[in-house]
């Protein structure tokens, strides 16, 4: 893999990780850390974050992490509707826009990597 690919899949697993931090902790930012719903940010945010971190350590080896942030981002793009603060109109958009930016970094990174690996058949004895 080019380096080029390889600082690609790093560049967007920090953008992956600060918006893992801005879940975190936008319950704060927003007022609404004493709500039961707060720990839906606080646990998915510090999933995407650890996952992100993950693959920026391991960019060419760790694909697996990128697949289930997009799936953390399909989540986080739902999560007004399940726990109910559509109404809520800045948590609302930030979960939109946190959920959509994650999914789409996760399924750039989970189609970059190392897809296959080489198989060489052992030789032939005479």
């Amino acid at each position: 893999m080019t380096d080029d690919r390889v600082s690609a899949i790093k560049t967007a697993s920090v953008i992956s990780f600060l918006a893992g931090l801005w879940l975190f902790i936008s319950p704060w930012v927003y007022g609404a850390s004493s709500m039961p719903n707060a720990w839906n940010s606080w646990i998915v945010g510090a999933g995407i974050a650890t996952l992100a971190a993950t693959r920026m350590g391991n960019p060419l080896a760790a694909r697996g992490t990128s697949v289930i942030n997009m799936l953390l981002g399909i989540w986080t793009f739902a999560s007004p509707w399940i726990f109910g603060y559509t109404g809520d109109t800045g948590r609302f958009v930030n979960s939109l826009c946190v959920g959509a930016i994650v999914f789409i970094l996760g399924a750039y990174g989970s189609s970059v990597g190392r897809t296959t690996t080489t198989f060489e058949p052992p030789p032939l004895r005479s």
